[in-house]
């Protein structure tokens, strides 16, 4: 088995332990699965990267949006300038304007060579927690909304 049929097998069984069937959830347009985390939606999919010497590598890439990006430009400025600050403290994630679909998105990914189900896990979980606690964060402090 392949490692990238080595990391399918293991969203396919997190669909099944969580009860719900992993077609159900997989975006064929987009090539991702998406799983719901309290407040968070978790964009998961599989993305081949070349390094410097043009050296294919497959990564997992999970994601969730934060906020929608402003178009008051003192907002934006703000949302943006404070992402920044924060993608130096948060190891291991970082803060992504998708400027495409108006959001601003957490991100976290891991060439998938060694990956095991419980790491895969973990940076799904993880990333859930870190995305409602942006989410809520962005949108009071940077926006102004209450939640």
């Amino acid at each position: 088995m392949s490692t990238v049929d080595l990391v399918k097998a293991y969203i396919h069984r997190l669909c099944a332990e969580i009860g719900v069937e992993a077609d159900s959830i997989f975006n064929q347009s987009t090539g991702a699965w998406y799983f719901s985390q309290r407040s968070s939606t978790i964009e998961v999919f599989l993305t081949t990267q070349k390094n410097p010497l043009q050296e294919p590598s497959v990564y997992i890439r999970c994601m969730s949006p934060l906020c929608n990006i402003p178009t008051d430009i003192t907002k934006q400025f703000s949302l943006y300038k404070t992402a920044l600050a924060i993608n130096a403290s948060y190891l291991g994630y970082k803060i992504t304007a998708d400027e495409s679909r108006g959001i601003v998105c957490i991100v976290t990914e891991r060439n998938i060579v060694g990956l095991d189900y419980a790491e895969m896990l973990d940076l799904i979980n993880d990333l859930g927690l870190w995305a409602e606690k942006l989410q809520l964060f962005f949108n009071r402090e940077i926006l102004g909304y209450a939640n």
